[in-house]
């Protein structure tokens, strides 16, 4: 494992980007809402992140790239 990808695990966009990943695999909205809050978003980042979320018809990657454009990780 390279230590990029190392980072990304350990960081809020890492975190982030997993729980997304588990949500298209296995959809629960609640385990997202809390994971979301639990990984270090606010309750209005968690709230937008689920917003975009829900709007089924954007990639993980996509909704990365918003909350990237917002300014959600630094």
């Amino acid at each position: 494992m390279s230590t990029t990808e190392l980072m990304l695990k350990t960081s809020l966009e890492g975190r982030v980007l997993r729980t997304l990943q588990t949500h298209f695999r296995r959809p629960n909205i609640v385990l997202v809402r809390e994971s979301l809050g639990a990984n270090g978003l606010s309750p209005e980042q968690v709230e937008e992140t689920l917003r975009l979320l829900q709007e089924g018809n954007l990639t993980v990657a996509e909704i990365m790239s918003q909350l990237r454009e917002k300014g959600f990780f630094g």
